[in-house]
């Protein structure tokens, strides 16, 4: 039991972690939108940071998943007492998936006056944001199926 909540809560941290650093990376790309001062190196060194912060939130939830692996198989567990965690993780995959959209419509509110290419840009800053916050709860979701 305590290998399948290790993996829910590094599920937790990650999720809500990394989302909590995309809002604040569109956030700042809504801001620059405003001031008229959208310019890719400064929107570089906005994904760098982003990136930057993601792999520090990330190092924890890796922790807590190879502890996870390394507890595997001690317990003999029965389905219901997999279907919370399992529960918690969805809720948390919801929850970004739905806070990520409304993030990137409010900054594509904001951006209706960019060329083609800059749109481009914001929508594949969403997609980046899909992927890193997806990671670690789907990787969580497989490790408590190998439970």
């Amino acid at each position: 039991m305590t290998a399948v909540w290790l993996f829910t809560v590094s599920s937790i941290i990650a999720g809500l972690g990394i989302l909590f650093a995309f809002k604040r990376l569109m956030k700042g790309l809504a801001y620059r939108i405003k001031r008229n001062e959208f310019h890719f190196k400064g929107l570089q060194k906005d994904q760098i940071r982003f990136f930057i912060q993601v792999g520090l939130i990330e190092a924890v939830p890796i922790f807590l998943i190879i502890l996870g692996f390394m507890f595997m198989g001690e317990e003999n567990l029965s389905t219901a007492s997999l279907l919370l965690p399992l529960l918690i993780i969805l809720a948390v995959i919801i929850f970004s998936l739905l806070q990520i959209q409304k993030t990137k419509a409010e900054v594509m509110e904001v951006a209706s006056s960019l060329n083609a290419e800059e749109l481009s840009y914001v929508k594949s800053l969403s997609f980046i944001g899909y992927m890193t916050v997806l990671g670690i709860p789907i990787l969580a979701i497989v490790a408590i199926f190998l439970v």
